[in-house]
């Protein structure tokens, strides 16, 4: 007896025993009568036993008929099964993945990250959504994008939280400002100055306004911003001191066109990938997670060995 079985013939026995009638299998698999019967002749000289007999019109199993059956439906299950599992990890490399990310991850963090992404996943859609942590955990809570890149949450709440870096704020001034030469500005100083800061919605701000409380200072002039790029240029012009962490400034901090001066007492912040909780993540998320989680450690790896802040 040969032990290779054709699926087309176990799935013409087994349409075959269900419908006990020649006509209906065949137009059922749309092939002809002699085709099934041919088809089935052929099965039982292989298995070398007889499956089927005729009682009139009807075609019924014989004992070995009923238990191969079994096993035929056993087989063709699982091979269904096989291209459907197939099938399913061929639809992990398309989809669409919705990014929400803060202004300074989409400039900074991202482009390395997608550019590693889509040759992961080259058939995949990616849409970005900018904004500040509110807006985008906001975004996450009605299921319009998928993760998050920002800083992270004061309340985490119902998020996933995975970890990226931890960064610190500096004042960002011109190499011509007072403060360069000194490196420490008093409490009056920090009153009569004016900041160029990113959006009074963006918790950098928030951070920073308690800061200056805490030593007693309330926040007075301001220039609010939506972009660092025009904060930077603000800032080159004596227009005001910036608020940002160096590794947003690294260009104009190695040229010398800006100048970076410690926060006292240290203000730190986390960034971190946001997602749903208790969401299984596809895939692709967890592989756009993981590439984040490598492009920060390179960031982190550049703010350890750039020049020390003044």
């Amino acid at each position: 007896m040969q032990s290779l079985l054709d699926s087309r013939q176990l799935r013409a026995f087994v349409v075959l025993a269900r419908h006990e009638n020649y006509t209906h299998a065949a137009a059922e698999l749309h092939l002809t009568q002699s085709a099934i019967s041919h088809a089935m002749r052929h099965l039982q000289d292989q298995l070398e036993c007889a499956l089927l007999y005729k009682v009139g019109k009807k075609v019924l199993l014989t004992e070995r008929g009923k238990a191969f059956l079994r096993d035929a439906e056993g087989i063709l299950n699982a091979m269904d099964q096989a291209v459907r599992d197939l099938q399913s990890t061929g639809m992990e490399n398309r989809g669409r993945l919705q990014i929400g990310c803060s202004v300074a991850s989409s400039q900074f963090i991202l482009p390395p990250v997608l550019r590693e992404f889509k040759d992961c996943f080259p058939r995949y859609e990616i849409s970005i959504q900018p904004g500040d942590t509110r807006d985008l955990v906001e975004e996450l809570e009605h299921h319009r994008i998928d993760l998050a890149v920002c800083l992270m949450p004061q309340e985490p709440g119902h998020f996933e939280t995975r970890k990226l870096f931890e960064d610190e704020l500096h004042y960002i001034v011109s190499p011509r400002h007072p403060w360069t030469q000194s490196g420490k500005m008093k409490r009056e100083d920090l009153a009569r100055t004016t900041f160029i800061l990113y959006s009074r919605r963006s918790i950098t701000f928030e951070l920073f306004e308690n800061h200056l409380l805490n030593q007693g200072v309330r926040l007075g002039s301001f220039i609010e911003m939506g972009s660092f790029e025009a904060i930077k240029e603000l800032v080159k012009l004596g227009l005001g001191v910036g608020v940002m962490a160096p590794w947003v400034t690294r260009a104009e901090l190695e040229s010398g066109s800006l100048v970076a001066i410690s926060i006292r007492p240290k203000l730190k912040r986390k960034w971190a990938v946001l997602t749903l909780q208790n969401r299984p993540l596809r895939l692709a998320e967890e592989t756009f997670i993981g590439l984040c989680q490598a492009a920060a450690a390179n960031l982190s790896l550049l703010q350890e060995n750039r020049p020390a802040p003044r």
